[in-house]
């Protein structure tokens, strides 16, 4: 079916499409809610800033499409296929997309606030900047998924399977972990205080480079933690143990490295 026909039966009130095949098409800004594309093949569509509001895009084809800036708030895409696809920016509040495969998907920027996303593949996934904000993520797959400042407060991750995950700047305030306990803690910000130390060899930094400097540390201990061998025995202390161990040793070699540059 070519676009031109879709939009015009559309246009005439026709809102079943169960399994058309779609895909390569060119639906720029079509305005298509409550549309039923339940197993149709939309794989490559362009479908750049395309309202799909309420749709139900069940066990759709989705591979490669570009759906960035797209309404899909409260679209029904279970089970759909996402592969590597565009979403940069898209409207994904309160949308299921329970067993939805969107493994090496652009989530950037993507707002899924409410969405429900259970046993959902982001391996390889972008969610950077992206709104999770009370999604239910339960038994999801995040492997090597960059979640660098994206918002997961109240997120339930319970028994989702998390490895080789981007953290920087990740909120997880008041989320239910994979462990099922709560991460009750707000981010810590450094405050720059060191105006009012009295002490003459105080370390004085800027807030700009103390923010950069807890960046730092972040991505050190991240990269620590996911390489750190375990079984069944390993315990957070031993973890925690490890990780101290390694950063000892790498400052200890950077500082010996930057006193011999200066004598």
């Amino acid at each position: 079916m070519k676009a031109e026909e879709l939009l015009k039966k559309y246009a005439d009130g026709l809102r079943d499409f169960g399994e058309a095949e779609l895909g390569s098409l060119s639906l720029v800004g079509a305005r298509l809610c409550h549309i039923n594309l339940e197993a149709a093949i939309l794989a490559e569509t362009n479908l750049v800033k395309a309202d799909l509001f309420n749709a139900r895009l069940c066990k759709v084809r989705f591979a490669r499409a570009n759906l960035s800036e797209a309404d899909l708030g409260e679209a029904d895409l279970r089970e759909a296929n996402l592969h590597g696809a565009n979403l940069r920016g898209a409207n994904l509040r309160g949308a299921t997309l329970i067993n939805a495969n969107l493994s090496q998907a652009d989530l950037s920027d993507a707002c899924l606030s409410g969405a429900k996303l259970s046993g959902v593949n982001l391996t390889g996934a972008n969610l950077s900047q992206a709104n999770l904000r009370s999604a239910s993520l339960v038994k999801a797959k995040l492997i090597r998924t960059n979640l660098n400042n994206a918002d997961f407060s109240r997120a339930n991750l319970h028994q989702a399977i998390i490895s080789g995950v981007k953290l920087r700047n990740t909120i997880l305030y008041d989320a239910t972990m994979p462990n099922g306990k709560y991460f009750s803690l707000p981010n810590l910000y450094i405050v720059d205080d060191s105006e009012n130390s009295n002490h003459a060899n105080s370390l004085k930094l800027s807030t700009s480079e103390l923010m950069k400097l807890e960046a730092s540390i972040q991505e050190a201990i991240a990269i620590l933690y996911w390489n750190i061998p375990r079984n069944e025995n390993t315990t957070l202390e031993t973890l925690q143990n490890m990780i101290m161990q390694q950063l000892r040793k790498y400052i200890n070699l950077k500082i010996s490295l930057f006193n011999s540059l200066e004598q």
